[in-house]
């Protein structure tokens, strides 16, 4: 093989891509995964603790900013009165704010995946082994390329363009960098080559999982969750028929369901949570940091410990929640006062906030014993429901879309409001996204990709309660902005129009 330069690419990947993160931070802040010598790439042992590390980096991506920023940005979630100043950019949308999934830490595991499929080609092991190691690092690839396009690139349904050269997707590379040469510094691709590399790595992981034997559920990508995943880049894309069929396995064969509405809390306070079909392990081994999304949006947690309580949820979203639990027995509105009973807040909870009433998500609320360290639930069995019923209505089956959303109302709200009446295109469509957006408020971001997949502006607030500027869909800012390092290193990347 041919040693050093593998070392010397993640060096000089961590040099031109981290910008304002040293070697030394990253090797600090990621022990497991921050450089992988020679040695470890030469058996199947190294690859696999490389692709551990990837987790564990994995891991705090999602719990830095991925959980909460979508939510600040669209109509879901605002920033206290009183605050620390963390977040504060978001809720106006200012630039950058809509860059919150990180370029290059997305582009040093992309090439960690690269180097693992190319030594697995190498290496001499079980089988069994080896497939399973190339179907979590190709599950991985897909997944860090599919955050990348939904960030970076415009919306795969509405690509069209806002000035002469755009759409464009991101840059893929498929082997590891070998070096400075002309190859190193590739031009942006199409967003359709981008989200067909997706789907052949997705496909083509679900082949190597299937011959490869047990992995952890749902900490680990599964046969199952890359199944999930195809049913979420099949939605983004419009590919109805897919959507649905993939969300119906995973429905039809997954360990785990909808949990019933008396026990909606075990989504989020079990270990894993009671609905996870993928979902990261946050561990003293994997990251031994704090959850800073947790940090953000909770104020004081059962634990009996403070956060920084800066997030918030809006006056609309929460006038939206209370109504539904009043008039349908809905468990996600169920919102209680701080000081009836701080060990059983429900879903969120009130607080008087340096003379502010405000609400916090309570979802990740210290329930695993030490604050802060919560799971983050990555795809959840809901998704799935919500998925097939608007996948339904796009193909113009109102019985199939109505069945998924009544199935999933059944755990939600009392049965008796459960019932959709509903046969439109247009009101099937309103309602999934409603849902959607009760659903999954605080989490992983859904409500600012559901707009801007759906190409649909972004309100906030209400006029008289909770002002909040507008963000039409053509708005530069719907696209992130590509960091300043990635264009001055490589002269063929386009930045984003607007920037």
């Amino acid at each position: 093989m041919q040693k050093h330069k593998y070392l010397f690419l993640l060096v000089l990947t961590a040099v031109m891509l981290t910008g304002a993160v040293s070697c030394e931070g990253y090797l600090e802040k990621f022990p497991r995964a921050s450089m992988a010598d020679e040695e470890a790439m030469e058996n199947i042992e190294g690859i696999e603790s490389t692709m551990y590390g990837l987790y564990s980096r994995w891991i705090y991506s999602h719990l830095s900013t991925r959980q909460l920023a979508g939510c600040l940005l669209t109509d879901n979630m605002k920033i206290a009165v009183s605050n620390s100043g963390r977040f504060i950019t978001y809720p106006d949308n200012q630039e950058n704010t809509s860059s919150f999934v990180s370029w290059s830490a997305r582009y040093n595991d992309i090439n960690r995946t690269n180097m693992m499929l190319y030594y697995l080609d190498e290496v001499e092991a079980d089988e069994e082994r080896i497939n399973r190691a190339k179907g979590q690092a190709l599950a991985m690839r897909g997944y860090l390329y599919f955050e990348l396009l939904t960030v970076y690139a415009r919306p795969y349904m509405y690509q069209e363009p806002l000035v002469q050269g755009e759409p464009l997707g991101v840059i893929y590379k498929t082997d590891p960098f070998m070096g400075i040469d002309e190859s190193s510094f590739e031009p942006r691709g199409t967003i359709e080559e981008g989200y067909q590399l997706v789907l052949d790595d997705l496909q083509t992981a679900l082949v190597h999982l299937a011959a490869g034997g047990d992995v952890t559920f749902p900490y680990r990508f599964t046969e199952l969750s890359v199944r999930a995943l195809l049913a979420r880049v099949n939605l983004y894309m419009g590919n109805w028929q897919q959507a649905a069929d993939y969300a119906e396995e995973v429905i039809q064969t997954s360990p785990v369901g909808l949990v019933d509405k008396d026990n909606y809390m075990d989504a989020f306070t079990q270990a894993p949570g009671a609905e996870s079909i993928l979902e990261t392990a946050f561990t003293d081994d994997d990251r031994p940091h704090v959850n800073n999304s947790v940090q953000g949006v909770a104020w004081r947690s059962p634990c009996g410990t403070f956060g920084y309580g800066d997030v918030i949820l809006r006056h609309d979203l929460l006038e939206l929640l209370m109504t539904n639990h009043s008039n349908k027995g809905d468990v996600r509105g169920e919102i209680r006062w701080m000081d009836e009973d701080p060990n059983d807040l429900g879903i969120a909870f009130e607080h008087d906030k340096d003379g502010e009433d405000v609400v916090f998500s309570n979802k990740f609320g210290g329930h695993r014993g030490e604050y802060y360290w919560d799971d983050a639930p990555v795809i959840r069995m809901a998704e799935m429901y919500l998925i097939a019923a608007e996948a339904y209505a796009e193909l113009n089956d109102p019985d199939q879309s109505r069945h998924y959303l009544e199935e999933f109302r059944e755990h939600r709200m009392d049965e008796e409001h459960a019932g959709v009446d509903l046969d439109t295109h247009e009101e099937l469509i309103d309602l999934v996204l409603t849902e959607r957006r009760l659903e999954f408020y605080s989490e992983m971001s859904h409500r600012w990709f559901d707009l801007r997949r759906r190409g649909m502006d972004i309100t906030k607030g209400c006029p008289d309660e909770d002002p909040g500027s507008k963000v039409d869909f053509d708005d530069y800012r719907i696209v992130g902005r590509l960091p300043h390092a990635e264009l001055e290193a490589n002269e063929n990347a386009i930045q984003n129009p607007g920037y």
